[in-house]
């Protein structure tokens, strides 16, 4: 069993540069010749990136991207999902919801609303709390090409975003925001990055064994579309879906398309013993009201309090969880004694817009115009996220300082 009071972040790989930033802000005005910028010294355009920054002209920080590895308890997980602000769905999206036989498209600003409210009934009360509402969509099992059944993990509001309007040769008709991906050819590809020709994953009726080359019967999978247009169709609200493991990824509008948060799945492998507990730096105690309290370091024996009472829980709580599984209980069911402190980890992508939003609410920082008060484990995440950053993009750090750290 080990003990940790550090979280781990490591960039797993990028396309994020300051030059992308200038190059998508001169479309606007030089067309074409706008990717002449793509070559150019970023160091030229400092005052452009400036002006985007300080007058929030947001969309050109969108067009980068970095994944990052993460290694934290789930306290930490618990609060990222909020941040969810890439890959994105107009709320008309339609998603299918229950049985594989005996299913229905749902509307996901509807899926978002039942999630989030309860499900109401026709004079207005409430049926169904939303801690019960956990439906089931569907989801392509990518070693067999063919479509299952699996329960949302979670249901999110991304805000107002971009919208691509991509249609097929067949009439399918996808609206996404530009980062979010899609199947293509067997890897994921960013609807920005598709145009005419590409072909897209789309749900269809094939043999259950064609993939394999075994004859089967008829079942729900995806077959290759061609795509006929790729255009921009404003911005609306946005949503997005959490998906299980191992394939993390739904049907929206008859496109296969992925979620951006992947975590490690509990239900799909063996949960290591690896639990976090303070370190003395951790400031313990809380004083004054919600919204106007602050946290002041602890005494020898409150230090001494936390450290044994996280380490006999943590001890105890794996021990019961490895005796399920030993007497042959399901890890999914097994793992709901394990508490919120033990380590998980994720893929996160994400741009440097969504990136320097999660750093304004996620940091506490002399140099914002808006105050945060942030959770410290998820601040020790920020902070690791945010030192990679600067050097991937300096110009545009440089910039989110001098305008507050609020994001455009």
């Amino acid at each position: 069993m080990e003990f940790l009071s550090d979280v781990t972040v490591e960039l797993v790989r990028h396309n994020a540069a300051d030059s992308d930033v200038v190059w998508a802000a001169r479309v606007s005005t030089a067309g074409e010749q706008s990717l002449e910028a793509v070559h150019q010294d970023p160091e030229r355009s400092r005052g452009l990136i400036n002006y985007l920054m300080r007058d929030r002209h947001g969309s050109p920080f969108e067009h980068n991207s970095m994944t990052f590895f993460i290694s934290a308890p789930i306290l930490v997980f618990r609060e990222f999902h909020r941040h969810r602000v890439g890959w994105c769905l107009p709320g008309d999206a339609l998603i299918p919801v229950g049985p594989l036989t005996n299913g229905v498209n749902k509307k996901i600003k509807d899926i978002y609303a039942d999630w989030h409210e309860g499900v109401h009934d026709s004079v207005g009360g409430v049926r169904e709390l939303p801690s019960r509402r956990h439906p089931t969509t569907r989801t392509v099992n990518l070693d067999t090409g063919l479509i299952e059944s699996a329960r949302i993990a979670d249901v999110f509001r991304s805000g107002i975003k971009p919208i691509l309007k991509i249609t097929t040769v067949h009439g399918k008709v996808l609206r996404c925001s530009p980062d979010h991906a899609l199947l293509s050819r067997g890897a994921w590809v960013k609807a920005k990055d598709l145009a005419p020709a590409d072909l897209i994953s789309a749900q269809a009726t094939v043999p259950a064994g064609e993939s394999t080359g075994v004859p089967g019967p008829l079942r729900e999978g995806v077959r290759d579309e061609e795509i006929l247009s790729v255009v921009p169709d404003g911005e609306e609200e946005t949503y997005d879906i959490s998906m299980p493991g191992p394939w993390h990824n739904f049907i929206a509008d008859g496109i296969v398309v992925h979620n951006s948060y992947n975590e490690e799945s509990g239900r799909y492998r063996e949960l290591q013993p690896v639990f976090y507990v303070p370190g003395r730096e951790r400031r313990l105690v809380q004083q004054g009201k919600p919204g106007k309290y602050t946290f002041v370091e602890g005494d020898d024996e409150q230090y001494k309090l936390v450290t044994e009472a996280m380490e006999d829980s943590y001890r105890r709580s794996y021990e019961a969880y490895q005796e399920m599984l030993k007497a042959g209980i399901a890890r999914e069911v097994a793992r709901a004694v394990l508490p919120v402190g033990l380590f998980s980890s994720m893929y996160a992508t994400c741009n440097a817009r969504s990136l320097m939003h999660f750093l304004s609410l996620r940091t506490k920082d002399e140099r914002a115009t808006v105050p945060s008060f942030p959770q410290r484990e998820i601040e020790m995440v920020a902070e690791k996220m945010e030192a990679i950053w600067a050097g991937l993009m300096p110009l545009t750090y440089a910039a989110f300082n001098a305008a507050g750290r609020v994001a455009p």
